[in-house]
């Protein structure tokens, strides 16, 4: 039971660490997300600015996990090329060094236990803050103490598990095995990386068991090297049912550190000896003598480690793209009609607002591309032809009701997270859009089976006719593509006036084409069947206007405070 009771302590002190991780990142994020966002999006086609921009992005939110899965998404919404996603996650692999540094120069060489409460008591005021911002910052340094707290309880309970035990012996018979050992605790630091799904957690957990003495500095370095690899889960998993070139990006991001695991166990011990030198001059003592030494020699391998791999990276990138090319072919079946709507881990909450942003414009461009195949299909009299093109506006309504309940779905659990009061509103937003888009696809749907009806009844349209509907869609067309140009950006102010006259003028557009329909009829220049599709036809399309605009209102109420 004692055992029992022990194994749940250090649980419950890895629990802390982690909790402490998640809320200073998820915090970082609410605090500087708008911004970090804009600065990974505007990365150039430059491989060394998308470096450093992946570098300082991921230093700031403090999780290259974050960074990695929003890299990903950009690539899958086609806002990155390959290219430039590369340069950025390599960046993000160097920025991700500075935890370490953090944890080891403040939780090993400075004792914060005396500041720790104190620090989550200037905190209160700030966390119960009604203004976004000041909660933020709270959240922020209650993140920051919790995360030494829960080092410093690691510290201390993991002894817990003294040299007696069994799992310590078990791993104290394999530290003495050469290449074999080395291979081994790689592996340990990827199981340990995949399951905490948090390199900060696995480094912190190998510089304890260093501090305890139980594993020497060439294991841990292996370790520290099987962390970087294991950390490329949550990007592999993130991009699954991603697009190819996603994948691609994300293939990247574990070809990147196995390309680092290859040139570092070829030079192993000449590359720790260079890091114990390096240390040597920096602390005055050896990792292989000094425990103390241990972790910021560990600081200096992981920087290193990342740095040169980088390099090598960069300089044979041409070379990078075309093995990825290899691992993952392209076909020539299109992907037009393949639903591109990309389900990433919740884990980076803020910045997962703007893919799903990203992904409702791609649905818009879609109910754009929808619309335009009805005036196609109204004229069509080739029968092989017109089938084809009803067939391909079938397959559009399907791909239209799968993405608004995959979107709707990922809004509806985003909205669970933590959020600025901001991302709550414009999730609020989001969900009001996509239901309206959708209704549009189904009247676009509910129009090639009036034609299809209509054709089926011999209901021609005279030429007269055909020039209205192509009089009332173009005012249809333009409402579609004011929607998509407010949909693109969120921020983009929405000139409320000129949405509600160009609804004005699709209201009375209708209202004077049935007048006239009405006339026909009388005059008996048209049949009863052909007026009623008339009839409807514009309805429907009155019907897609005043879906437009509620989505640009929508826009709107989310720009209003």
């Amino acid at each position: 039971m004692t055992t029992f009771w022990q194994i749940l302590t250090i649980i419950g002190s890895l629990g802390i660490f982690l909790f402490g991780i998640k809320m200073m990142s998820e915090s970082l994020q609410k605090v500087a997300g708008n911004r970090m966002r804009s600065i990974l999006s505007a990365i150039t086609a430059n491989k060394y600015r998308s470096v450093f921009t992946g570098l300082i992005v991921t230093a700031v939110i403090q999780s290259s996990s974050a960074t990695s899965v929003m890299i990903i998404s950009f690539v899958n919404a086609g806002l990155l090329s390959l290219y430039q996603a590369i340069g950025a996650l390599v960046g993000a692999n160097i920025g991700t060094t500075l935890t370490i540094w953090i944890i080891s120069l403040l939780g090993f060489k400075i004792s914060l236990n005396v500041v720790l409460l104190p620090l989550i008591a200037l905190s209160i005021p700030f966390y119960f803050s009604s203004r976004s911002k000041l909660k933020s910052w709270g959240e922020l340094m209650i993140g920051i103490a919790l995360l030494f707290m829960g080092l410093e309880l690691m510290k201390t309970n993991l002894p817990l598990l003294d040299e007696s035990s069994r799992l310590i012996q078990d791993l104290a018979s394999f530290t003495h095995q050469g290449f074999f050992s080395r291979m081994i605790f790689i592996v340990v630091g990827i199981v340990f990386a995949i399951l905490l799904q948090s390199s900060s957690a696995s480094l912190a957990l190998t510089l304890v068991m260093c501090n305890n003495g139980w594993i020497q500095f060439d294991i841990a370095a292996a370790m520290v090297i099987g962390t970087n690899i294991g950390t490329t889960s949550t990007a592999i998993f993130a991009s699954l049912i991603a697009n190819r070139t996603a994948r691609k990006a994300s293939l990247s991001h574990l070809l990147f550190n196995v390309t680092g695991l290859i040139w570092a166990l070829a030079f192993f011990q000449v590359f720790l000896n260079g890091i114990s030198r390096l240390t040597i001059l920096v602390e005055g003592a050896s990792p292989y003598t000094e425990i103390s030494a241990i972790p910021i020699a560990l600081s200096f391998l992981h920087t290193s480690f990342n740095l040169i791999t980088a390099i090598v990276i960069i300089a044979l990138l041409p070379q990078f793209i075309r093995l990825l090319n290899l691992f993952i072919r392209e076909t020539n079946t299109s992907e037009h009609f393949k639903l591109t709507y990309f389900t990433s881990p919740i884990n980076t909450s803020e910045l997962s607002v703007l893919q799903a942003g990203k992904e409702i414009h791609v649905f818009g461009k879609r109910t754009e591309a929808m619309l335009e195949f009805i005036p196609q299909l109204l004229i069509e009299k080739n029968e092989d032809d017109f089938k084809s093109l009803f067939e391909r506006i079938q397959q559009y309504e399907d791909i239209s009701d799968r993405m608004e309940e995959e979107i709707a779905s990922y809004l509806t659990r985003l909205s669970e997270s933590e959020l600025s009061f901001k991302s709550s509103k414009k999730i609020r937003a989001m969900l009001k859009i996509i239901d309206d888009m959708e209704s549009i696809n189904d009247i676009c749907m509910k129009m090639a089976l009036l034609i299809s009806k209509k054709n089926e009844d011999k209901a021609w349209f005279n030429q007269k006719m055909r020039n209205e509907v192509g009089i009332i869609f173009e005012k249809v067309r333009e409402s579609v593509w004011l929607m998509s140009h407010h949909i693109e950006d969120f921020e983009r102010h929405v000139n409320l006036l000129h949405v509600q006259e160009l609804e004005d003028s699709i209201n009375n557009l209708r209202t004077d084409l049935w007048s006239k329909n009405q006339k026909r009829l009388k005059a008996g220049k048209i049949q009863y069947a052909t007026a009623r599709y008339f009839s409807e036809f514009v309805s429907l399309f009155e019907e897609i206007g005043d879906h437009t605009i509620n989505i640009s209102q929508a826009i709107a109420e989310y720009q209003h405070d």
